[in-house]
């Protein structure tokens, strides 16, 4: 707060003055008493009013500025009161005492929040974990029950678990730097893992694989980062089209960091939607195709890799097909987080 704005707030005290100057005025004329000592007393008595205001604007400064500067600086404004120092006068004390009131209470409210969030995510993860019980048998069943749309129902019951696999990485997406552990890995064994457990799908959409180059180890968590790549793969099949119909996974090491680039034959990705692709929710062109698209694979994938130090790239061109980059950290970089 400058000097200015605190005076130009004081204009009470400032008509107070002068309404005291011309009382003094009126004074001296009526006795008599030498204009000299009228402008004398009047100089001196403004001189007064203006160090008495000035000193005063002094000891409120510091703590108005720092109540400017914090709801400025801090990502949580509701707790300035914690840094500041209980003022000496007793408009800022009504403020500060304020302020604290409503400090209890938001800490009280998100205190609240993050309660039912906690309880939210635990009771996803629970049934996630209850459900996939009856998934597994369901596909036990038909496969020692072979009939006419036994391959129909694996394929449902193999949507349904890639859905509520989602859900639990979602629910847990938040709190993902408590559930994942960066150690070194082998890209090939995670690859290969993806490619085993959807060749089912592969073989049935006809869908050429070449895995090559992977032979090279990366700090990641292979359970988040096989979820990334599961994502990753059943985008690439299911905006597969009609034409060449392959798959291409390979890993390039550089001076700072490993690149692991999954590429594909597909549809590709429209220049418009590129930007906006890893947003929650956004579909895009492809995805009003009739392809059931939630909009929130690639969003889980870019927020993933961000939380695990990675970094998701994406280049397309609508026809040509599309290319996904997962930079790995390594030497320097690595060493810093290790």
């Amino acid at each position: 707060m400058s000097y200015k704005k605190y005076a130009k707030d004081q204009w009470s005290l400032g008509l107070l003055l002068a309404g005291f100057l011309c009382l003094e005025l009126s004074f001296g004329i009526l006795t008599g008493i030498p204009g000299f000592y009228l402008w004398i007393t009047g100089v001196g008595t403004t001189l007064v009013f203006f160090l008495i205001s000035y000193l005063d604007y002094i000891r409120k400064k510091n703590f108005y500025r720092a109540l400017e500067q914090g709801s400025k600086n801090l990502d949580k404004a509701y707790l300035l009161p914690e840094l500041l120092e209980k003022p000496d006068f007793a408009e800022g004390q009504s403020v500060y005492e304020t302020m604290l009131v409503m400090e209890r209470s938001m800490a009280e409210r998100i205190q609240k929040y993050e309660e039912n969030n906690r309880e939210y995510k635990e009771y996803i993860e629970l049934w996630v974990h209850e459900i996939k019980l009856p998934i597994a048998t369901g596909k036990l069943l038909v496969e020692n029950n072979k009939g006419q749309y036994s391959d129909s129902m694996i394929e449902e019951l193999e949507r349904i678990d890639a859905y509520t696999e989602q859900a639990l990485f979602y629910a847990r997406s938040n709190y993902v730097e408590k559930d994942y552990v960066l150690k070194k890995i082998s890209l090939k064994q995670v690859c290969t893992e993806v490619i085993q457990r959807n060749r089912r799908l592969l073989l049935k959409e006809k869908i050429q694989i070449s895995l090559h180059d992977l032979d090279t180890e990366v700090y990641s968590d292979s359970k988040w980062l096989a979820f990334i790549l599961q994502q990753i793969l059943s985008n690439s099949v299911k905006y597969m089209g009609t034409g060449e119909r392959k798959l291409e996974w390979y890993a390039a090491a550089e001076k700072e960091m490993v690149k692991l680039y999954l590429k594909d034959t597909g549809t590709g990705i429209a220049e418009q939607d590129l930007p906006r692709v890893c947003e929650k929710g956004f579909t895009g062109k492809n995805g009003r195709t009739g392809k059931n698209s939630t909009g929130l694979g690639l969003y889980l994938c870019k927020k993933l890799c961000e939380k695990m130090g990675h970094r998701l790239e994406i280049v397309s061109k609508e026809g040509k097909g599309c290319m996904v980059i997962i930079r790995f950290p390594k030497g320097s970089m690595t060493d810093e987080l290790f």
